[in-house]
């Protein structure tokens, strides 16, 4: 699938390996946290944020057994010139990216190929909310469309897209408007089963919209468990009104 493909190569790019955080933040002349007792630690699976803001960074200790322990989260506002430290014990395995919306931070991790939690926190650095998916889309006030998590065993994986506003603290399911029915990327119609990919989700051509890619197609179970066509493959551009209650989202094919 098109959206696990794209999960695993930002794996690729986004998570780095062998570094620290004094050399970090060396290389673009920042001040370190005056209580900073790990500028020389050896760092691992790790992403940084550096926008006009400030700067983010998201790490673990590299340690000798290789294992991923305490995840630390640091941030520098450069208006301010405030250090502050998020510290969590259970890990969300490499990171894989950091976001910027309003005043929210996004910090997604990797469970799987096609799963990867998503921690909220406040530009303070307080932790408001755990996500089960990685970012799509966020959109300047603070609301993050992500990409749900999926069993990744699994024949096929059907994606559903879904919103999450940080002020409210409300998370619901955009696309497709049957997705309370899909359990973790896992949908069935009967005898068949469904794969569905989407991808290029941005904001839409008028206010109060987005719009994305979608390519769908039903398939049946083989005698070895696999995923065969049963059905030709789709493709559709949506277009969801956010300004709708429920949103409203219309489909049209595209090639």
């Amino acid at each position: 699938m098109l959206s696990v493909l794209v999960l695993i190569i930002g794996l690729a790019l986004g998570s780095q390996e062998a570094g620290s955080l004094g050399l970090e933040l060396k290389t673009r002349n920042l001040p370190a946290p005056a209580d900073a007792n790990d500028l020389d630690w050896a760092i691992t699976s790790y992403s940084v944020l550096d926008d006009a803001k400030g700067f983010v960074i998201a790490y673990y200790r590299q340690l000798p057994d290789q294992a991923l322990h305490e995840l630390r989260i640091r941030s520098y506002d450069k208006r301010s010139g405030i250090w502050r430290l998020h510290e969590r014990t259970e890990p969300i395995g490499s990171v894989v990216s950091i976001h910027r919306g309003g005043v929210f931070l996004f910090v997604t991790g990797h469970s799987s190929p096609s799963a990867a939690p998503t921690l909220v926190l406040t530009d303070t650095l307080r932790l408001k909310r755990e996500i089960e998916g990685w970012p799509e889309l966020v959109l300047p006030d603070g609301r993050l469309f992500f990409h749900r998590s999926m069993v990744h065993f699994a024949p096929t994986h059907a994606a559903v897209l879904a919103l999450y506003d940080p002020l409210s603290n409300r998370e619901v399911n955009v696309y497709p408007a049957s997705a309370a029915r899909i359990e973790r990327g896992i949908e069935r119609d009967g005898e068949f089963w469904v794969d569905r990919a989407i991808d290029v989700v941005k904001e839409g051509s008028t206010p109060d919209t987005i719009e994305f890619k979608v390519v769908e197609q039903r398939m049946r179970l083989s005698q070895d468990q696999r995923g065969v066509p049963a059905s030709p493959e789709q493709r559709f551009t949506v277009v969801c009104d956010l300004a709708a209650s429920p949103i409203a989202c219309s489909r049209k094919p595209s090639e």
